[in-house]
């Protein structure tokens, strides 16, 4: 059974469903170093413990194609091409991991944001990588990189646990194998798709996460484009946008440090959600201890009660979860870390400010197409309010007025064709 036998308090953490930490050094991200990890994981590729930087590489790769390539002058424009830059990481997606190669930089908040997707590709298995069209002297500097991979049975997987947005993590899943069948796409997007659905996981984790007394659903977040005007009169973007957002944010460290304290976090944790219908009325007991124990060790001055039931010990629970946090005590500097880690890694790149009109959610031409080859998919083409749906599917609205911008901006891109004045017959078609 999930819950622990023996309940007792311990430190906060939300580390099975969410990178945001209360330790500063783990809030430190490099969405490069995010991107090595993920694809790490992704195919099972460890790399030689010698192999330390990519100078390293560029050495093996210097005697290498020196032994094969005749001229003396050869191994410096290869250096020049491949290597000042690194450009070499680009040279196909698996090499990606060369990111990873920074000694000087902590992983430790990339470890966990990685983590989050992870868990949201969970149930991929054996994901081979796209096909790179490579030249001859790619494909021998990739012959090299081959070379000095450890067999998968020595990698070590970080252990998924259960997926707390079910409904996202199939579209992740979805999205990524789509992409992962046009290398160069995948190459020029794939830092840009981690990001989208970092912060759509963390919108909608945010809009669901206090209705844990059943499975997640995508809630409505409404956007506008980036060169698109906002008012305080669009009832839409006001309800159901970025302070409606930001607002529920708060409540993610408490519920999810709840979660945590009922279960073993070295086994597969579930979501409060799944957890909780699982608990019986034999499970009262220990509920009532763990809430007088909570309680004695924060110090909190509220009035206590005894639960009855499992879900009443749930609520009773998450109001102590909270109070421990309330302004004025030794743990708020804790919460505001998370909040700030938070807000500044996942939301803050997709707000925006109009003025007096107040902070609403953006998607900028790049995201937007990135989206829309992601909601077509595998076909050449949807009717637009197909699309629409795709897009709400992930958690992505748009009210009329940003209807009316997107099909202006898809004229322009030239991606959409008209079969008659008809809304049904206005067709969008990918990119790539």
């Amino acid at each position: 059974m999930p819950l622990l036998k023996e309940l007792k308090p311990k430190n906060n953490s939300a580390a099975s469903f969410y990178p945001a930490s209360t330790n500063s050094t783990n809030n430190k991200y490099d969405w490069e170093t995010v991107v090595g990890l993920f694809i790490k994981s992704l195919h099972n590729i460890e790399l030689e413990k010698t192999i330390k930087t990519l100078d390293d590489f560029k050495l093996i790769c210097k005697t290498y194609l020196e032994q094969k390539l005749e001229g003396e002058d050869i191994w410096p424009v290869i250096e020049k091409i491949y290597f000042d830059n690194e450009e070499v990481v680009n040279i196909s997606p698996e090499m990606q991991v060369l990111k990873t190669l920074n000694p000087e930089i902590s992983q430790a908040g990339d470890e966990r944001l990685t983590a989050l997707f992870i868990n949201l590709a969970s149930d991929l298995e054996n994901i081979e990588a796209p096909n790179a069209h490579l030249n001859f002297l790619e494909q021998e500097i990739k012959q090299t990189f081959d070379s000095l991979l450890v067999t998968t049975n020595k990698v070590k997987k970080v252990k998924p646990h259960q997926a707390y947005l079910p409904f996202l993590a199939e579209l992740f899943q979805q999205d990524l194998k789509f992409v992962m069948k046009h290398s160069n796409h995948f190459l020029s997007n794939i830092k840009a798709f981690l990001k989208l659905y970092g912060f759509l996981y963390t919108a909608q984790l945010s809009l669901n996460i206090k209705g844990w007394k059943k499975e997640p659903e995508v809630k409505p977040c409404f956007f506008i484009l980036d060169n698109e005007k906002a008012s305080k009169e669009r009832t839409q973007l006001q309800l159901h946008g970025h302070k409606q957002v930001v607002d529920a944010s708060y409540a993610l460290f408490p519920y999810l440090a709840l979660t945590e304290s009922l279960q073993d976090s070295k086994e597969l944790v579930q979501p409060l959600w799944q957890l909780a219908p699982s608990l019986t009325q034999s499970d009262t007991d220990n509920l009532n201890r763990y809430i007088q124990d909570f309680y004695n060790d924060r110090k909190l001055t509220s009035q206590l009660a005894s639960a009855e039931a499992p879900e009443q010990a749930i609520n009773i629970l998450i109001s102590l979860f909270k109070e421990q946090f309330k302004k004025g005590s030794t743990r708020e500097g804790a919460f505001s870390k998370f909040v700030n880690a938070t807000r500044e890694t996942l939301i803050k790149p997709f707000e925006v400010s109009r003025g007096r009109a107040g902070s609403f959610f953006v998607l900028n031409q790049d995201y937007l197409l990135l989206l829309t080859n992601l909601a077509i998919g595998n076909k050449e083409q949807l009717r637009l309010h197909e699309l629409l749906t795709e897009y709400k599917k992930r958690g992505v609205f748009f009210d009329k007025s940003s209807e009316e911008c997107l099909i202006d901006l898809f004229e322009r891109v030239g991606n959409m064709e008209r079969m008659s004045d008809s809304g049904d017959a206005v067709y969008v078609k990918k990119t790539i």
